[in-house]
């Protein structure tokens, strides 16, 4: 996983939790790269689930939550990085509805050794997306973060529901609805 990934959780949870409930998270997770990160270099899954996993519990708040949460914090820097993409649209169902055969692709050359999740359309019209969200990290909530600070990036208010109830371990399907 992308370094950029880890530099801004530890920004969230600094921004939300303090600087004292950085130190201890770093401190007490045992991580291979003690708590070091660089954006642009790579880093195991294991230890964003291990940051999540103790901010979790010592907040008492629920990891999906942290993660939409995460998802709506890291929205900025997205932008930010790859405004020239985003501002090729004009509502976000086209932009969510791009990010396979548009976004990733720029991404993919960026980074080559990047493992990024899939997302295959469903249904488009106007106002509904509905995409099938395949990932083997299985980070679905960081998804809809994302996707809801997309909406509110457009101006745009709706709705983003979630379908567990395909076949695969991983994957999800999204309803974006817009009002």
């Amino acid at each position: 996983m992308k370094g950029f990934i880890f530099t801004n959780f530890i920004d969230f949870i600094e921004l939300n939790h303090g600087l004292e409930m950085v130190d201890e998270m770093i401190t007490n997770c045992n991580l291979p790269s003690k708590g070091i990160y660089s954006s642009f270099s790579s880093y195991e899954f294991d230890e964003l689930v291990s940051l999540l996993t103790y901010v979790s519990k010592k907040t008492d708040v629920n990891p999906e939550i942290l993660l939409e949460q995460f998802g709506v914090f890291v929205f900025p820097y997205l932008i930010g990085k790859h405004s020239y993409i985003i501002d090729q649209y004009d509502n976000p169902l086209d932009l969510i509805g791009g990010i396979e055969n548009h976004i990733h692709i720029e991404v993919k050359k960026l980074y080559n050794d990047v493992d990024l999740p899939t997302f295959r359309l469903v249904e488009k019209n106007e106002k509904k997306l509905s995409i099938i969200y395949s990932s083997s990290k299985g980070l679905s909530y960081f998804a809809i973060g994302l996707i809801k600070e997309t909406l509110n990036h457009f101006n745009v208010k709706g709705t983003v529901t979630i379908d567990k109830s395909l076949d695969a371990e991983k994957s999800v399907k999204f309803n974006i609805e817009l009002n």
